[in-house]
């Protein structure tokens, strides 16, 4: 059973895609309403992408960058809030809330994307070259 468990959570992690369909098509399915969907799809996704991007570095390069995770993600917030403020004048939570998660998910997919193409690089380098 833990084996089991162990594979879906390496799966969510190598491939947050995933996560992103299951969580769309379920609650497409629920709310029928696809904008609700995709919102609950990006922000469940999110926390995935990150982690898939924290175990990634981990393992390409045997390094823990958690400490540099948290730093990005608070300065993601702090502009987000910066540019809503300076927009609006006043802080509206919920912008605020959306354009974090919206910002990360972008932020953290192309990090993912970038550290699997120099994974991949990586490891025909080095056979290659072994």
């Amino acid at each position: 059973m833990i084996e089991v468990i162990a594979f879906f959570m390496a799966l969510f992690m190598v491939a947050p895609i995933v996560v992103y369909v299951l969580l769309f098509s379920f609650a497409k399915l629920m709310t029928k309403q696809h904008k609700r969907a995709v919102n609950t799809a990006i922000i469940g996704t999110t926390p995935f992408v990150i982690g898939a991007v924290y175990f990634l570095i981990l393992s390409i390069w045997n390094i823990d960058l958690l400490w540099a995770i948290i730093i990005t993600m608070a300065l993601i917030g702090i502009i987000i809030s910066f540019i809503i403020w300076k927009r609006e004048d006043d802080l509206d939570w919920h912008k605020i809330n959306r354009g974090f998660w919206r910002m990360n998910l972008l932020v953290f997919s192309l990090t993912h994307l970038g550290l699997i193409i120099t994974g991949i690089v990586l490891s025909v380098m080095e056979s290659i070259l072994v």
